[in-house]
């Protein structure tokens, strides 16, 4: 197959959470399953787009995330077993006080 289309499956994500699950296992590793809240790109005004992210739990993670906490993650999409959005870095991001 010399003309085959490589399927890119990497993704970024910037939003804010607005619900979690601890202790959930995705591939056999202890998780976080994050509900994400992003902008909608034809404008701030309409709806959200949501998103599902699976976030490796190494124990520091849970006790750094709240609810309407800004973040950006870069992960990819797995297709295994149902398609699940796992993060490989995360960014919690400061907002100042006056926002």
């Amino acid at each position: 197959m010399v003309n085959q289309v490589g399927l890119h499956n990497e993704v970024i994500l910037v939003g804010r959470v607005i619900g979690y699950q601890k202790n959930i296992s995705c591939n056999n590793k202890k998780a976080i399953k994050l509900k994400l809240a992003i902008p909608n790109d034809d404008g701030y005004n309409l709806e959200p787009n949501f998103a599902c992210v699976y976030v490796y739990d190494d124990g520091n993670i849970s006790n750094s995330l709240n609810k309407s906490q800004a973040i950006a993650i870069s992960g990819h999409l797995e297709s295994n077993h149902g398609q699940r959005i796992i993060a490989n870095i995360i960014s919690l991001i400061k907002e100042p006080n006056n926002a």
